[in-house]
């Protein structure tokens, strides 16, 4: 039986794209992978995900991942909800894949599985086994590889931009220092990188605009 495993990394950073990352496995090298130390990407170090990476290139069938820009979450979400373009993302996925899944397995983000499902199969026609469920990244192995998968590219992306624009942005989310601190010392036009449409970066503007008029 094959297997898809689907997961993404990057969905609450105020900086860098989300990647969305498929692992199609045959069922019978789950273990194997297991034994090899293959987890949710966030109970393991970056060296870790790198090696297993590696090793989960090598053995499954098949591996894709879409990334999606911050300007294009921007849009996005001008007319649609997170969940909506993050469905309309795993259909393009599953498109990819050339070899068709007996089943796949998706680290829901949304609280029904079922209305997930549904969001999905409104942008591609799939009768294929679907399930989408909480902490799937945990309990199935093959969603556990997708993790690591997309986990791994996202961190690649933004070291890209990191040597690009010599700055330190670490992991992007609003709880890093690192992240707060490039966004506060923004000046001029703020950078397509940054998720303009998060509360976290309008706080920040609304705090200089507010800083400035005190000023004048």
């Amino acid at each position: 039986m094959l297997i898809l495993g689907i997961d993404e990394a990057g969905r609450g950073p105020v900086i860098g794209p989300m990647v969305i990352g498929g692992v199609l496995l045959d069922e019978k090298d789950g273990p194997r992978l297991k034994k090899m130390g293959v987890r949710d990407s966030k109970m393991l170090t970056p060296e870790k995900r790198e090696k297993l990476e590696k090793k989960i290139m090598k053995m499954a069938v098949e591996v894709h991942f879409i990334a999606i820009s911050a300007s294009e979450i921007d849009e996005k979400r001008k007319r649609i909800s997170l969940n909506e373009l993050e469905a309309m993302k795993m259909a393009e996925l599953i498109e990819k894949f050339e070899n068709k899944p007996d089943r796949i397995v998706i680290d829901l983000p949304d609280p029904d599985g079922n209305k997930f499902v549904r969001r999905i199969k409104k942008y591609i026609d799939f009768d294929t086994e679907t399930i989408a469920e909480h902490k799937a990244d945990v309990n199935h192995v093959e969603v556990s590889a997708a993790s690591i998968i997309a986990k791994v590219e996202r961190d690649r992306q933004i070291a890209e931009l990191e040597k690009k624009y010599g700055i330190k942005l670490r992991t992007g989310y609003p709880h890093d220092p690192f992240t707060i601190e490039f966004l506060e010392k923004l000046e001029g036009e703020t950078p397509d990188f940054v998720r303009k449409s998060w509360e976290t970066f309008k706080r920040i503007v609304d705090k200089k605009l507010q800083k400035k008029l005190s000023d004048w």
